[in-house]
């Protein structure tokens, strides 16, 4: 009979009392042990045996400086890598896969093709690895898992054969359809610049001569203009004053031809003797170099003494001064030799005396030709007037033209603005276009030259010696352990929902303990038993039915776990 329980609150439990609870439930906690030990080792002996193989792929960097030749796929490696492993994951690819190495024969018997296909894609593994810069990867790793050591390895590396291929064909398609791209923007913006040059074009052959950028011309124009018309005007003065100076001479001259043509017996004679042409000249008669004096007098109220026409007016007065000089002096030496020639003849002769007209036709002749000449003169001068004329209002018609043209300037400005403005726009477009037409094109060939970042298998996968999973030692442990762990609770349970006092150490320490009572066991018949002892047939029931619901749990959790493992492949 159980003793009572103190009236005391129970202390916490000793480390005695449980080791009295083991102690008493030893065999059970041992066969607990034993029997889960062997179901798992049977569950994990069962487990089938997986391989892993990885292939190690290698990120280059571009081969040519960037300076150079900029790539025109700048996505970061992951990004592709994502991209592309979508690619290879999809359904297309990987049945391929399948079909081309005949796998999950057993796993086609009781599944449908997706659920396959699933299979695979949780079989293949990823797997990034840092590179030096930063977090940028370096590399990455291709790894599949299969029952299959050497099968598996092929796998993997037509696995990473695919993203090497994908990874160059995308980043060529890339760069072939920017270039594309770049080059319809191209031939769009190059098609607006011509409609836009033809505008230009037309606009400035429609204005010519009153454009912006001709200012300065038409400005240097009109100034030529005026120092032309200056001129011009500087030479309708001299004509007129040559005109004026020829008609005096003119009116001097016919004086002169009248008052010998009225006066024919009178002649200038010395001794009876006409004059010599060098004697003095008729009244009104001027010489060459006074008429050459009156034009540079003339001049010089206009002009500066260095201007050529003074200049040369003044060295055709200085030869005309001299010949005048030298044909005096020549008259002067004839007349002397003609008055001693005649002092030297004998005085008993009488001088002849010329009583007939002293003026001959000669110089009658000569006067009529000056006359003559100098009406010409004037003529000419009058038509050098007339063109002169004419030439001042051609020049001032050109001045008021270009003035005008000039004047519009500001108007031709704001219309020029608004005809080039867009053409200024596409034509820096259509440069800028053009410059990235030509890194587009160095970019492209750069990839299929396979010169820019690319993937290289640096490590193919190998066929693998030791299996990836299940770690059989471990779970074998595992399993030892928790049908340790099992047997231990079963134990201890059982002996608390007895409630029963192990020992005097779970007594309050205030208890006095008068004595001790050994365990006594007594011998019952068999056939007594069932009359005698009826209280323990319910704890035999309840310790079946307990190992009963045990059993059931384990069986259910290895089926479970059996499962797991062989289908889901953990």
């Amino acid at each position: 009979m159980a003793p009572k329980k103190p009236s005391a609150a129970r202390p916490d439990m000793h480390p005695l009392s449980i080791i009295r609870m083991l102690w008493k439930r030893k065999r059970s906690v041992l066969l607990i042990w034993l029997v889960l030990s062997a179901v798992a080792v049977a569950i994990v002996y069962k487990l089938p045996t997986l391989y892993t193989s990885e292939a190690l792929i290698l990120v280059e960097s571009q081969k040519i400086p960037e300076k150079y030749v900029a790539a025109t796929v700048n996505s970061e490696v992951q990004d592709r890598l994502a991209t592309i492993s979508q690619e290879i994951l999809s359904s297309t690819r990987l049945q391929k896969i399948i079909e081309d190495f005949n796998l999950y024969q057993d796993e086609k018997k009781n599944h449908v093709q997706e659920e396959i296909l699933e299979m695979m894609r949780k079989d293949i593994t990823i797997k990034l690895e840092k590179g030096w810069t930063g977090n940028r990867p370096g590399a990455f790793r291709i790894g599949y898992v299969g029952p299959n050591p050497a099968l598996i390895a092929q796998v993997a590396n037509r696995i990473a054969n695919l993203f090497i291929e994908e990874n160059l064909r995308s980043r060529e398609v890339q760069a072939e359809g920017t270039a594309e791209f770049i080059d319809t923007q191209l031939q769009d913006a190059k098609k607006k610049l011509d409609e836009l040059e033809a505008a230009v074009g037309k606009y400035k052959v429609q204005h010519n001569g009153e454009l912006p950028q001709q200012e300065t011309a038409l400005q240097a124009a009109v100034t030529r203009l005026q120092t032309e018309l200056q001129a011009n005007r500087d030479a309708i003065g001299r004509a007129y004053q040559s005109k004026l100076m020829a008609e005096n001479t003119l009116q001097v001259s016919e004086d002169m031809a009248a008052t010998l043509a009225r006066s024919p017996g009178t002649a200038n004679t010395v001794q009876g003797r006409p004059d010599a042409p060098g004697t003095a000249a008729a009244p009104g008669k001027l010489k060459n170099s006074e008429v050459l004096q009156s034009q540079l007098d003339s001049l010089l109220g206009h002009y500066r003494e260095e201007h050529p026409d003074v200049v040369r007016l003044r060295d055709q007065i200085a030869r005309a001064k001299k010949a005048e000089e030298e044909k005096e002096a020549q008259e002067a030496s004839k007349t002397t030799a003609v008055q001693k020639a005649e002092s030297k003849a004998p005085s008993d002769k009488p001088a002849p005396v010329k009583t007939g007209n002293a003026v001959t036709p000669v110089e009658t002749a000569q006067w009529r030709e000056r006359i003559n000449g100098l009406k010409l003169q004037i003529s000419i001068l009058d038509k050098e007037i007339d063109q002169r004329h004419i030439e001042e209002s051609r020049i001032l018609g050109d001045i008021k033209a270009l003035q005008s043209r000039i004047e519009r300037l500001p108007l031709r400005e704001q219309e020029m603005a608004g005809v080039t403005r867009d053409y200024e726009i596409t034509k820096a477009n259509y440069k800028a276009l053009l410059d990235k037409k030509i890194s587009a094109t160095m970019a492209t060939d750069m990839e299929r030259r396979q010169k820019s970042e690319r993937f290289t298998l640096l490590d193919p996968a190998r066929v693998p010696e030791l299996p990836y999973k299940p770690n059989r030692p471990l779970f074998y442990g595992l399993g030892s352990a928790l049908g340790l762990v099992i047997g231990l609770a079963f134990a201890v349970g059982g002996e608390l929902r007895k409630d029963l006092l192990l020992g005097e150490w779970e007594l309050p320490r205030d208890l006095v303990v008068l004595g001790r009572v050994p365990d006594i066991r007594l011998a019952i018949p068999a056939a007594a038993s069932g009359v005698g002892q009826p209280s323990q047939r319910p704890l035999r029931w309840r310790f079946a039915l307990v190992s009963s619901a045990v059993f059931s749990v384990l069986v259910v959790l290895a089926a479970a776990a059996g499962y797991y493992f062989k289908w889901i492949r953990f």
